[in-house]
């Protein structure tokens, strides 16, 4: 059984110099507090660590299979949170989300066929496909209540007209925060079927929904007798900040469609390492209470960073669900590019042009409080300097 984690826990600011941290690096000498990429600056699980540890007792870490305990830890954990009863042969071992996104580009759509995006949307679905293949871009509409949603007249007018050969999903979404119904992923799985289209799902944040009203439902669970058309990537690493171990999978129950994404997997790809399997395995098992702590924690920084906000008509936070990355609408703001501004005022943020939405800003807030407490302050003194 693990540990109660205090929520002060994650108040604590660890230095990251060093380690050669990407998020910080970026900025290495420059006084930047970073909020970009998606990894947190909180000390993983002490669960994950001591797994970690015993394993490093071992003195070779050579090429290493998934353990039956893995399997078994993963296909618990699914059951137990989403009710979903997942076979083992259905899990494919990937070091990355990414690279199941280009696999299942090279599996699933033929030379010439489009694969259907969201924009917004992250940037490696715009990049993971071969030059064979091309991205057809259907935005995401946002209603009156600032809710990111798909289109689905103009998906099935793009359906009917043929030649696509996947859905590209990402749920819960990225950058929008919004958590899928089960209505909505039923409408979309029943268009997908009609079409005879394989729908691709990366949920690699499914387990960080904060909003206490949300709930996720992975797309194959959702609408069970269309599943054999689904793929769904998941991970543990943005749950429990193991992004560099390089750990996820893909669920994938029709055998014909397995073997076509391991085929695009072969020598392609390279084997997960040996420490992400043993610190993924940990996660499942005895990372609960961590991740409830940490979800606990990031709800509140998101209604602080909303608070901070509510009163700045430069920037408007949309409503979230899941993940811990602020969509922010600054499109009131009297600058070219909102990113650069901030970053010239010592605030890194990703722009939202990177996700095929310009005038929009990423916001990462899972760090402790005091440091996106420094980074809004930041921020609302730059925007002060346009003013005065």
């Amino acid at each position: 059984m693990s540990k109660s984690v205090p929520l002060s826990a994650f108040d604590a600011v660890i230095s990251r110099a060093g380690t050669d941290a990407m998020k910080w690096d970026k900025y290495k000498n420059q006084d930047v507090l970073p909020f970009w990429v998606a990894d947190m600056d909180f000390a993983i699980a002490e669960p994950i660590q001591a797994a970690l540890l015993e394993r490093m007792k071992h003195p070779i870490l050579g090429y290493t299979l998934p353990s039956d305990g893995l399997s078994d830890a993963v296909r618990g954990f699914l059951q137990d949170e989403y009710q979903w009863e997942v076979e083992a042969d259905w899990l494919v071992w990937l070091p990355g989300v990414v690279c199941g996104l280009a696999a299942s580009c090279r599996a699933f759509a033929q030379p010439g066929e489009a694969l259907i995006v969201n924009p917004p949307i992250y940037h490696h679905f715009f990049d993971s496909h071969e030059p064979h293949h091309h991205i057809e871009r259907l935005p995401l509409q946002c209603g009156n209540d600032h809710r990111w949603t798909w289109n689905f007249v103009t998906l099935e007018e793009r359906l009917k007209a043929g030649g696509v050969g996947a859905i590209m999903l990402c749920s819960p979404h990225n950058p929008s925060g919004t958590v899928f119904t089960r209505d909505e992923l039923n409408t979309m799985m029943q268009l997908a079927n009609t079409y005879d289209v394989t729908v691709v799902s990366d949920e690699i944040h499914c387990d960080l929904v904060l909003n206490p009203e949300a709930r996720h439902y992975p797309t194959a669970a959702a609408v069970p007798q269309l599943h054999d058309r689904t793929v769904t990537l998941m991970s543990a690493s943005k749950t429990w900040n193991l992004a560099g171990l390089n750990c996820s999978y893909a669920i994938i129950p029709d055998p014909t469609r397995r073997e076509a994404f391991k085929a695009a997997v072969q020598s392609t790809v390279p084997p997960v390492p040996p420490l992400a399997y043993v610190a993924t395995e940990a996660a499942y098992l005895h990372g609960g209470t961590w991740r409830a702590a940490a979800n606990e924690y990031l709800w509140a920084n998101y209604q602080y960073l909303v608070e901070r906000f509510a009163d700045v008509s430069e920037l408007h936070v949309h409503p979230l669900d899941a993940t811990y990355l602020a969509w922010i609408d600054a499109t009131n703001l009297p600058v070219d590019n909102a990113a650069e501004f901030f970053e010239q005022h010592g605030v890194g943020l990703s722009d939202g042009a990177q996700f095929d939405h310009a005038g929009f800003i990423r916001l990462n807030f899972a760090c402790p409080r005091e440091t996106l407490g420094k980074g809004i302050d930041r921020m609302l003194a730059a925007i002060k300097t346009l003013t005065s």
